[in-house]
């Protein structure tokens, strides 16, 4: 069975179990669940699939509307799915140098997306939906898990940079972001959370934003972050972004890249996440950009700093054949 017909067995038996168990069904209801059902074996074994992932589910989701129903018991086939790809990979790795490279697989910037719920590749945004009515944007080259149960609701930042619109919840669940170095807690609030090798960078638009590092035990968030601040969270502490890194970080979700005195090389660091391998001449590094610049054409930005700086670009390759944009100082 392909995938498009896999899913529309799927989404087919979630839409009878969510008829059947949140419902009043009648005979007749039954009935015609009984024909779908026997009217092919993959109908009954995605049935039985779900009926097993549902009981366990089964307290919980009956407190749910019916779209959130829908929607956790679409994840949890989701995500076996996903257990399945993943452990395939794994058995891929094992079969590398004494397995040696197994546990690293999963972890590979190339097999994230495969095993992601919702992904972006370089230079491409995308808003999602979430079920309790709130909004996620992905940035580019981003790549998270999306987690809502009756206890919480969790999206997981694997690698790139969000922006999350929480909305109200009537069953009050927490909604937070989990990243490699801990969690930030939504109150009420938009925010920005960035994966970075130093840190998770958060920046709060609206409202206030709890921030615990994974490394820490108290009862009480590390810190609160409100409207304006934002910071970098390691493992153990947080931390106040460098002035540099503050600002507008979000003009992003509306396609732009706005910055005030940034040095040249952290300004082409930002631009390469959407253009491509960028370098930068050491000479001209710290030369000041302020301004606000639209990234739906990464190669116009590169032709005004050429105009309005003292550098030059010039296009070459690495050494494997990818796109090198190098700015030097100006002969």
């Amino acid at each position: 069975m392909n995938t498009s017909a896999e899913t529309l067995v799927l989404d087919t038996a979630i839409a009878w179990r969510i008829r059947l168990h949140h419902n009043v069904a009648d005979a007749k209801t039954w009935q015609a669940f009984e024909a779908w059902r026997q009217a092919a074996p993959e109908h009954a074994a995605v049935w039985e699939r779900l009926q097993a992932m549902g009981s366990s589910l089964q307290a919980p989701l009956a407190s749910l509307p019916g779209q959130e129903a829908t929607y956790i018991l679409r994840q949890a086939e989701e995500q076996q799915r996903r257990r399945s790809r993943r452990k395939a990979l794994l058995s891929l790795g094992a079969c590398s140098v004494g397995g040696v490279l197994a546990w690293r697989v999963a972890e590979a910037p190339f097999v994230q997306p495969l095993l992601a719920d919702a992904s972006t590749r370089r230079g491409e945004r995308r808003q999602l939906n979430l079920p309790d009515g709130g909004v996620l944007v992905l940035n580019t080259d981003t790549a998270v898990n999306i987690s809502f149960n009756a206890q919480f609701r969790r999206v997981e930042l694997l690698r790139g940079e969000i922006y999350l619109i929480s909305a109200h919840d009537p069953l009050e669940r927490p909604l937070f972001v989990q990243t490699r170095d801990g969690r930030a807690q939504a109150l009420g609030t938009r925010y920005r959370v960035r994966q970075l090798d130093s840190g998770s960078q958060v920046e709060v638009n609206e409202g206030s934003v709890a921030l615990w590092p994974r490394q820490h035990s108290g009862d009480r968030a590390y810190t609160v972050l409100e409207t304006g601040q934002s910071a970098c969270m390691s493992s153990v502490r947080v931390d106040a972004l460098p002035a540099e890194q503050q600002g507008n970080g979000s003009a992003w979700v509306e396609g732009a890249l706005a910055v005030k005195d940034m040095p040249l090389s952290l300004f082409l660091q930002d631009l390469a996440r959407y253009h491509g391998a960028i370098e930068c001449d050491p000479a001209v590094a710290q030369i000041k950009v302020s301004g606000v610049f639209q990234l739906h054409d990464t190669a116009k930005i590169l032709d005004l700093l050429r105009q309005s700086l003292p550098v030059r670009v010039e296009q070459g390759r690495q050494w494997w054949g990818g796109r090198l944009t190098r700015v030097l100082a100006r002969a």
